[in-house]
């Protein structure tokens, strides 16, 4: 039998060194390719039916428990647990962790989309359906994709995570979960929430740090509980993060910290100086404007540019001649277009002004005007 065998297989190995070359590599490459393209088949297969699986149950679940759902979170009755378990008529014990994440993007749906939310019927249906305990169990023993998603689900509930189990997070190795934990934080938690400003957020603070950190300090101060953010701008040594507390300032209307920044206006931080400056202007700081007029023409070309828009903000009216002057002794086209700007927009004076500067202007000069007065209009400014 072994010598059986053995004959065969010489058999077709010698058959198989006749066929032509092209024959040869054809042969080969579908014994290799053959495997890996069922492989790829059945995976596709395999995905398919899970999306099928899974759209049959979402549909299921929407027409159980969607209507209810939207009746019990948007009514102004309020609604106790014997009355939503009445309604809703769920198994709980018995729900799977994937229908109970297909009822969570319910559940948040409506959150996100209707606008009078009954925010104890909107708790208790979390607690009918142990959601929180769900994600929370999640995040403290899932893999990391399913942490990140567990923390990300439990943000969007708006409800405070039990202090133990989010502070774990906020120094973990995984940049996305730490920086969300720590943002969860700040938003929710109701002991020392800005402690993670004193260390500039995070050691990799981004863009998108940015972003949420706005989100989450307009919310407090919507709320009132966001203290002048010149605290952190004094221990921060990060200059992008200063800049953007500053930047803070300006857009949650902090004036009562304008006195902090005319203390910084002379920092060897040329960045944060101009970010001092404009966020001055936006405020109406009306006495920093002498001091920007006086040490004006000391300051480098970014600098000066930013304290115009600046005196442009303040519009006291008492700075024409000052914005005349530095136009005339301005040497580059962009610094000349944001002046113009300023006195355009510096009132009825600053119209005058500029009508009368626009009859003397001649050629490249008479262009920039017409510019700055129809900006429509498409220019070629560069020298």
């Amino acid at each position: 039998m072994p010598m059986l065998i053995e004959y065969y297989l010489y058999y077709l190995y010698y058959t198989f060194l006749g066929f032509p070359f092209i024959i040869r590599v054809a042969v080969v490459a579908l014994t290799i390719f053959a495997p890996f393209y069922c492989f790829v088949f059945l995976s596709f297969a395999k995905e398919k039916k899970k999306y099928d699986e899974k759209r049959k149950l979402q549909k299921v679940l929407k027409n159980k428990y969607a209507d209810e759902i939207k009746h019990i979170i948007t009514s102004p009755d309020m609604y106790y647990p014997e009355d939503i378990a009445s309604r809703l008529n769920c198994n709980v014990k018995k729900l799977s962790g994937r229908k109970k994440r297909i009822i969570t993007n319910i559940l948040l749906f409506f959150r996100s989309k209707e606008k009078n939310i009954n925010e104890e019927n909107y708790r208790s249906v979390i607690i009918y359906f142990n959601l929180q305990q769900f994600w929370e169990k999640k995040l403290k023993y899932g893999s990391m994709a399913s942490r990140q998603r567990a923390l990300r689900k439990l943000d969007d509930f708006n409800i405070e995570i039990p202090g133990a189990v989010i502070a774990s997070l906020t120094n973990n190795k995984n940049q996305f979960l730490r920086k969300r934990a720590r943002s969860y934080y700040m938003h929710l938690s109701q002991n020392s929430p800005f402690k993670f400003l004193d260390e500039n957020f995070d050691n990799t603070f981004n863009q998108w740090d940015k972003i949420e950190i706005h989100r989450i300090l307009s919310k407090k101060a919507e709320d009132e509980k966001l203290p002048s953010l010149t605290q952190w701008i004094k221990n921060s040594k990060n200059s992008a993060f200063r800049c953007f507390l500053v930047d803070e300032i300006k857009l949650l209307n902090q004036k009562e910290s304008c006195y902090y920044l005319l203390e910084i206006l002379d920092t060897q931080d040329m960045k944060l100086r101009r970010h001092c400056i404009e966020a001055l202007g936006e405020l109406k700081c009306h006495l920093a404007e002498k001091r920007l007029m006086e040490n004006y023409q000391q300051q480098p070309v970014t600098v000066q540019q930013s304290i115009i828009k600046a005196i442009q903000k303040l519009n006291s009216g008492e700075a024409l001649s000052f914005l005349e002057e530095a136009y005339f002794d301005a040497h580059d086209s962009e610094s000349k277009i944001i002046i113009l700007h300023a006195i355009y927009n510096y009132g009825t004076a600053g119209r005058k002004l500029f009508d009368t500067m626009q009859k003397e202007a001649e050629g490249f000069s008479r262009q920039m005007f017409e510019h700055v007065s129809n900006p429509l209009l498409s220019y070629n400014l560069a020298i």
